[in-house]
Protein backbone atom coordinates (compact mmCIF):
# COMPACT_ATOMS: atom_id res chain seq x y z
CA UNK A 1 0.00 0.00 0.00
CA UNK A 2 2.81 2.37 0.86
CA UNK A 3 4.50 1.61 -2.46
CA UNK A 4 1.38 2.67 -4.34
CA UNK A 5 1.05 5.93 -2.37
CA UNK A 6 4.73 6.71 -2.85
CA UNK A 7 4.34 6.16 -6.61
CA UNK A 8 1.37 8.50 -6.73
CA UNK A 9 3.19 11.19 -4.81
CA UNK A 10 6.12 11.09 -7.24
CA UNK A 11 3.97 11.57 -10.38
CA UNK A 12 3.17 15.11 -11.73
CA UNK A 13 5.08 18.43 -11.78
CA UNK A 14 6.97 19.84 -8.89
CA UNK A 15 6.63 23.52 -7.96
CA UNK A 16 10.09 24.23 -9.33
CA UNK A 17 9.27 22.62 -12.67
CA UNK A 18 6.04 24.61 -12.85
CA UNK A 19 7.83 27.88 -12.17
CA UNK A 20 10.45 27.09 -14.81
CA UNK A 21 7.70 26.33 -17.34
CA UNK A 22 5.93 29.59 -16.51
CA UNK A 23 9.17 31.54 -16.88
CA UNK A 24 9.90 29.97 -20.28
CA UNK A 25 6.36 30.62 -21.53
CA UNK A 26 6.55 34.23 -20.31
CA UNK A 27 9.78 34.79 -22.24
CA UNK A 28 8.18 33.26 -25.33
CA UNK A 29 5.12 35.50 -25.01
CA UNK A 30 7.31 38.58 -24.53
CA UNK A 31 9.41 37.65 -27.56
CA UNK A 32 6.39 37.08 -29.78
CA UNK A 33 4.81 40.33 -28.57
CA UNK A 34 8.02 42.24 -29.31
CA UNK A 35 8.19 40.76 -32.81
CA UNK A 36 4.56 41.76 -33.40
CA UNK A 37 5.16 45.32 -32.18
CA UNK A 38 8.32 45.67 -34.28
CA UNK A 39 6.53 44.41 -37.39
CA UNK A 40 3.61 46.75 -36.74
CA UNK A 41 5.99 49.69 -36.27
CA UNK A 42 7.84 48.85 -39.48
CA UNK A 43 4.55 48.51 -41.38
CA UNK A 44 3.28 51.87 -40.14
CA UNK A 45 6.65 53.47 -40.99
CA UNK A 46 6.53 52.09 -44.53
CA UNK A 47 2.92 53.16 -44.99
CA UNK A 48 3.65 56.65 -43.67
CA UNK A 49 6.64 57.18 -45.95
CA UNK A 50 4.78 55.67 -48.91
CA UNK A 51 1.99 58.20 -48.32
CA UNK A 52 4.52 61.03 -48.11
CA UNK A 53 6.19 59.89 -51.32
CA UNK A 54 2.91 59.57 -53.21
CA UNK A 55 1.60 62.94 -52.03
CA UNK A 56 4.91 64.62 -52.86
CA UNK A 57 5.06 63.03 -56.32
CA UNK A 58 1.49 64.07 -57.11
CA UNK A 59 2.06 67.63 -55.88
CA UNK A 60 5.17 68.02 -58.06
CA UNK A 61 3.39 66.55 -61.10
CA UNK A 62 0.44 68.89 -60.65
CA UNK A 63 2.66 71.95 -60.30
CA UNK A 64 4.69 70.96 -63.37
CA UNK A 65 1.52 70.55 -65.43
CA UNK A 66 0.08 73.90 -64.41
CA UNK A 67 3.32 75.82 -64.86
CA UNK A 68 3.67 74.39 -68.37
CA UNK A 69 0.56 76.41 -69.28
CA UNK A 70 1.78 79.74 -67.93
CA UNK A 71 2.04 82.40 -70.64
CA UNK A 72 0.59 80.23 -73.42
CA UNK A 73 -0.85 82.31 -76.29
CA UNK A 74 -3.15 80.96 -78.96
CA UNK A 75 -1.50 83.26 -81.49
CA UNK A 76 2.26 83.24 -81.26
CA UNK A 77 2.44 86.56 -83.14
CA UNK A 78 0.50 88.36 -80.40
CA UNK A 79 2.82 90.23 -78.03
CA UNK A 80 2.54 89.28 -74.37
CA UNK A 81 1.35 92.78 -73.54
CA UNK A 82 -1.58 92.35 -75.93
CA UNK A 83 -2.49 88.78 -74.91
CA UNK A 84 -2.25 89.51 -71.18
CA UNK A 85 -3.67 92.87 -70.17
CA UNK A 86 -2.76 94.65 -66.96
CA UNK A 87 -4.80 93.61 -63.92
CA UNK A 88 -4.97 95.54 -60.66
CA UNK A 89 -4.23 93.85 -57.36
CA UNK A 90 -7.21 91.87 -56.06
CA UNK A 91 -8.14 90.11 -52.85
CA UNK A 92 -6.42 86.99 -54.20
CA UNK A 93 -3.54 88.05 -56.47
CA UNK A 94 -0.89 90.74 -56.57
CA UNK A 95 -0.91 93.18 -59.50
CA UNK A 96 -0.41 91.77 -62.99
CA UNK A 97 1.43 94.25 -65.16
CA UNK A 98 0.75 94.12 -68.90
CA UNK A 99 2.46 90.99 -70.23
CA UNK A 100 3.03 89.49 -66.76
CA UNK A 101 1.79 85.93 -66.38
CA UNK A 102 2.89 84.85 -62.88
CA UNK A 103 2.76 86.86 -59.66
CA UNK A 104 2.63 86.00 -55.94
CA UNK A 105 -0.78 85.34 -54.42
CA UNK A 106 -2.23 87.55 -51.72
CA UNK A 107 -1.95 85.33 -48.65
CA UNK A 108 -2.80 85.19 -44.97
CA UNK A 109 -0.55 84.07 -42.14
CA UNK A 110 0.82 80.57 -42.72
CA UNK A 111 -0.15 80.54 -46.40
CA UNK A 112 1.90 80.78 -49.59
CA UNK A 113 1.02 80.59 -53.26
CA UNK A 114 1.04 82.20 -56.66
CA UNK A 115 -1.32 83.33 -59.42
CA UNK A 116 -0.77 82.66 -63.10
CA UNK A 117 -2.37 83.37 -66.48
CA UNK A 118 -2.61 81.59 -69.81
CA UNK A 119 -4.86 81.40 -72.84
CA UNK A 120 -6.65 78.06 -73.28
CA UNK A 121 -5.30 75.80 -75.99
CA UNK A 122 -7.54 75.00 -78.99
CA UNK A 123 -9.93 72.12 -78.48
CA UNK A 124 -11.34 70.74 -75.25
CA UNK A 125 -9.73 72.43 -72.26
CA UNK A 126 -10.14 72.21 -68.50
CA UNK A 127 -8.86 74.33 -65.64
CA UNK A 128 -7.10 73.08 -62.50
CA UNK A 129 -10.44 72.46 -60.77
CA UNK A 130 -11.62 70.20 -63.58
CA UNK A 131 -14.10 72.73 -64.98
CA UNK A 132 -14.38 73.09 -68.75
CA UNK A 133 -13.13 76.26 -70.44
CA UNK A 134 -15.08 77.89 -73.26
CA UNK A 135 -12.81 78.29 -76.28
CA UNK A 136 -13.42 79.73 -79.77
CA UNK A 137 -14.02 77.20 -82.53
CA UNK A 138 -11.42 79.00 -84.64
CA UNK A 139 -8.02 77.66 -83.48
CA UNK A 140 -6.48 81.05 -84.24
CA UNK A 141 -9.25 83.04 -82.61
CA UNK A 142 -8.43 85.22 -79.64
CA UNK A 143 -9.53 83.90 -76.23
CA UNK A 144 -9.64 85.64 -72.90
CA UNK A 145 -6.80 84.74 -70.55
CA UNK A 146 -7.56 82.32 -67.71
CA UNK A 147 -6.37 83.40 -64.27
CA UNK A 148 -5.76 80.76 -61.60
CA UNK A 149 -4.35 80.64 -58.09
CA UNK A 150 -2.48 77.82 -56.35
CA UNK A 151 -2.48 78.24 -52.57
CA UNK A 152 -0.94 76.32 -49.68
CA UNK A 153 -3.09 76.31 -46.54
CA UNK A 154 -1.12 75.39 -43.44
CA UNK A 155 -2.28 72.55 -41.15
CA UNK A 156 -4.38 73.03 -38.04
CA UNK A 157 -5.05 70.83 -35.04
CA UNK A 158 -8.03 69.34 -36.86
CA UNK A 159 -6.90 69.21 -40.50
CA UNK A 160 -3.69 68.54 -42.45
CA UNK A 161 -2.11 71.15 -44.69
CA UNK A 162 -3.40 71.23 -48.26
CA UNK A 163 -2.48 72.53 -51.70
CA UNK A 164 -5.53 74.05 -53.39
CA UNK A 165 -6.29 75.55 -56.78
CA UNK A 166 -8.97 77.96 -57.96
CA UNK A 167 -9.41 79.14 -61.56
CA UNK A 168 -11.54 81.39 -63.79
CA UNK A 169 -13.61 82.77 -60.89
CA UNK A 170 -11.07 82.67 -58.06
CA UNK A 171 -12.52 81.78 -54.68
CA UNK A 172 -11.28 82.12 -51.12
CA UNK A 173 -11.13 78.34 -50.75
CA UNK A 174 -10.26 76.50 -53.94
CA UNK A 175 -10.40 72.84 -54.86
CA UNK A 176 -8.14 70.67 -52.70
CA UNK A 177 -5.50 69.03 -54.89
CA UNK A 178 -3.33 67.20 -52.36
CA UNK A 179 -3.09 67.04 -48.57
CA UNK A 180 -0.38 66.02 -46.13
CA UNK A 181 1.80 69.13 -46.49
CA UNK A 182 3.08 70.92 -43.40
CA UNK A 183 5.12 73.61 -45.19
CA UNK A 184 5.45 74.97 -48.73
CA UNK A 185 8.04 77.46 -50.00
CA UNK A 186 8.42 79.36 -53.27
CA UNK A 187 11.36 81.10 -54.91
CA UNK A 188 10.84 83.24 -57.99
CA UNK A 189 13.22 83.21 -60.94
CA UNK A 190 13.40 86.83 -62.05
CA UNK A 191 14.89 88.40 -65.14
CA UNK A 192 15.88 91.87 -66.33
CA UNK A 193 13.22 94.46 -67.10
CA UNK A 194 14.88 95.29 -70.43
CA UNK A 195 12.50 94.62 -73.34
CA UNK A 196 13.49 91.59 -75.41
CA UNK A 197 15.95 90.22 -72.85
CA UNK A 198 14.23 87.03 -71.73
CA UNK A 199 16.40 85.20 -69.24
CA UNK A 200 16.54 84.20 -65.57
CA UNK A 201 19.11 86.12 -63.53
CA UNK A 202 18.49 84.42 -60.19
CA UNK A 203 15.95 83.13 -57.69
CA UNK A 204 14.58 85.39 -54.96
CA UNK A 205 11.87 85.36 -52.32
CA UNK A 206 8.66 87.28 -52.86
CA UNK A 207 9.86 90.35 -50.97
CA UNK A 208 12.81 90.77 -53.36
CA UNK A 209 11.02 90.53 -56.72
CA UNK A 210 11.05 94.35 -56.92
CA UNK A 211 8.93 94.63 -60.05
CA UNK A 212 11.10 92.32 -62.15
CA UNK A 213 9.38 89.82 -64.47
CA UNK A 214 9.04 86.27 -63.15
CA UNK A 215 10.28 83.71 -65.68
CA UNK A 216 10.84 80.63 -63.51
CA UNK A 217 9.60 79.15 -60.26
CA UNK A 218 11.24 76.91 -57.68
CA UNK A 219 8.99 75.12 -55.21
CA UNK A 220 9.62 72.96 -52.13
CA UNK A 221 7.09 71.01 -50.08
CA UNK A 222 7.54 69.32 -46.72
CA UNK A 223 5.28 66.27 -46.52
CA UNK A 224 4.31 64.72 -43.17
CA UNK A 225 2.64 61.49 -42.06
CA UNK A 226 0.21 60.90 -39.22
CA UNK A 227 1.59 61.49 -35.72
CA UNK A 228 3.41 59.00 -33.47
CA UNK A 229 5.16 57.09 -36.26
CA UNK A 230 8.73 58.12 -35.43
CA UNK A 231 11.18 57.38 -32.65
CA UNK A 232 13.88 59.95 -32.00
CA UNK A 233 14.73 63.07 -33.99
CA UNK A 234 14.06 63.64 -37.69
CA UNK A 235 17.02 64.65 -39.85
CA UNK A 236 14.62 65.62 -42.64
CA UNK A 237 12.85 68.08 -40.36
CA UNK A 238 16.19 69.46 -39.13
CA UNK A 239 17.38 69.94 -42.73
CA UNK A 240 14.18 71.80 -43.65
CA UNK A 241 14.44 74.10 -40.63
CA UNK A 242 18.08 74.81 -41.56
CA UNK A 243 16.88 75.93 -45.01
CA UNK A 244 13.84 77.86 -43.75
CA UNK A 245 14.46 78.92 -40.13
CA UNK A 246 11.33 81.07 -40.08
CA UNK A 247 9.26 77.86 -39.98
CA UNK A 248 11.04 76.46 -36.90
CA UNK A 249 8.48 77.34 -34.23
CA UNK A 250 5.35 76.19 -36.07
CA UNK A 251 6.93 72.93 -37.24
CA UNK A 252 8.44 71.97 -33.89
CA UNK A 253 5.23 72.80 -32.02
CA UNK A 254 3.23 70.49 -34.30
CA UNK A 255 5.85 67.78 -34.80
CA UNK A 256 4.27 65.01 -32.68
CA UNK A 257 6.75 62.40 -33.93
CA UNK A 258 5.69 62.49 -37.58
CA UNK A 259 7.63 61.12 -40.53
CA UNK A 260 8.81 63.72 -43.04
CA UNK A 261 9.84 63.85 -46.67
CA UNK A 262 10.91 66.77 -48.85
CA UNK A 263 9.70 67.18 -52.44
CA UNK A 264 11.28 69.84 -54.65
CA UNK A 265 10.99 70.99 -58.23
CA UNK A 266 11.62 73.95 -60.50
CA UNK A 267 10.22 75.04 -63.82
CA UNK A 268 11.27 77.64 -66.33
CA UNK A 269 8.19 79.19 -67.88
CA UNK A 270 8.74 77.84 -71.37
CA UNK A 271 6.24 80.19 -73.00
CA UNK A 272 8.22 83.19 -71.71
CA UNK A 273 11.84 82.09 -72.08
CA UNK A 274 13.29 80.88 -75.41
Amino acid sequence: MSMINRSRRQSGLSMIELLVALAISSFLILGITQIYLDNKRNYLFQQGQAGNQENGRFAMMFLDQQLAKVGFRRRADDPNEFAFKALAKSAFCEEFKAGATLVPAVTKSGQSGFCYRYQPAPGEAYDCEGNSISTPSDPFGTADAITARILFISPTADAPGTLTCSAQTIKEKGQEIVSGLVDFKLEYGVGPTMVGKREVEGFVEQANIAGRPVRALRYSALMASDKNLRQGDSKTLDDWIALYPASRTSLQDNDKDRLYQIAQGSQTLRNLVP
